[in-house]
C-alpha cells in the first residue's frame, strides 16, 4: 500500500539549510562524481550561502523543485527516520516504507509518499495504538468501531486482499491516523525536511502519482544558477 501525506507548509529555507550540507559532503565523497557532484563539493561551505541567495530569487514553484529533489537525494535517510520512529510507535517494526519521495503534483502543493509499504497485520492489529484508536473510534463513529473490532476478531482468516483493506481502514481511522501523521512529521523534520503535515491517506498501490528519480534537469538548472551567484 502506500501512504500520502498532504503538507499545509513547507519551510524551503529550513529545508536547503538542513538538506544541502549534507548532500555537499555526499558529493565530495564520491569515487565517480558527476559534473553537478563536482561542482558542489567544489562549493563546500559555500553552498548553503549561495543557495540561500538563489532561493530568495525562486518562484514558489522552482522552490518546491528544490526540496522534491533535495529529499530525492537523501531518500534513504528519510525512509530511515520514518521506519526507526514508527518502530518506536508500535514497539516493533510493524510497519515499513520501501520507499519515500516527495511529489510535485501540477497545480497543487507538494505531497511526500510512502510506498512499498509492509505491514505485519496479526502486530499492527494487537498493538496498543491500533486498540487505543479503536476504542477512541466509538466517539467519532459507532458504525466504524464496530466493522474495525470485526476485523480484529477475524484477521486471521482474512485473505491478502482484505487484509490490505482492513490495514487501510484501520490506518485511516481518528486517532491512528492523527499519531502517525504526527510520527512522520516528526520524523522527516529530524531527517532535516521542515513541512507541515495537514492530512493522511494510506490507500492501494499504484492511487498516487507515480514515483521517479530526482529530477537531473532541475539539478543542472540549479547548479547553473549557483555558478551564476558564485561568479
Amino acid at each position: 500500500m502506500d501512504i500520502r501525506l498532504e503538507l499545509a507548509a513547507v519551510d524551503h529555507k529550513k529545508c536547503v539549510e538542513a538538506l544541502l550540507p549534507a548532500l555537499v559532503k555526499h558529493c565530495a565523497a564520491k569515487e565517480q562524481p558527476n559534473e553537478l557532484d563536482r561542482f558542489l563539493a567544489g562549493l563546500g561551505a559555500d553552498a548553503s550561502r549561495a543557495a540561500a541567495a538563489v532561493l530568495d530569487r525562486m518562484s514558489t514553484d522552482e522552490k518546491d523543485k528544490a526540496v522534491v529533489w533535495l529529499v530525492s537525494a537523501h531518500e534513504e535517510r528519510m525512509r530511515a527516520s520514518a521506519n526507526r520512529h514508527l518502530a518506536e510507535l508500535f514497539g516493533a517494526p510493524v510497519i515499513r516504507i520501501g520507499r519515500l519521495l516527495a511529489v510535485d503534483r501540477p497545480g497543487s502543493d507538494l505531497t511526500l509518499r510512502a510506498a512499498q509499504v509492509a505491514i505485519d497485520y496479526p502486530a499492527l492489529v494487537q498493538s496498543p495504538v491500533v486498540a487505543d484508536g479503536v476504542e477512541r473510534l466509538g466517539q467519532e463513529n459507532s458504525v466504524l468501531k464496530g466493522a474495525a473490532k470485526l476485523a480484529l476478531r477475524l484477521s486471521a482468516h482474512l485473505s491478502n486482499d482484505n487484509l490490505e483493506r482492513q490495514s487501510i481502514l484501520l490506518l485511516n481511522s481518528g486517532q491512528v491516523k492523527r499519531r502517525l501523521m504526527a510520527v512522520l512529521q516528526t520524523a522527516v523534520a529530524q531527517a532535516g525536511l521542515e513541512v507541515t503535515v495537514c492530512d493522511m491517506a494510506a490507500e492501494p498501490d499504484g492511487v498516487s502519482p507515480a514515483l521517479s528519480p530526482s529530477d537531473e534537469t532541475f539539478g543542472a538548472w540549479l547548479m547553473a544558477a549557483l555558478r551564476a551567484e558564485v561568479d
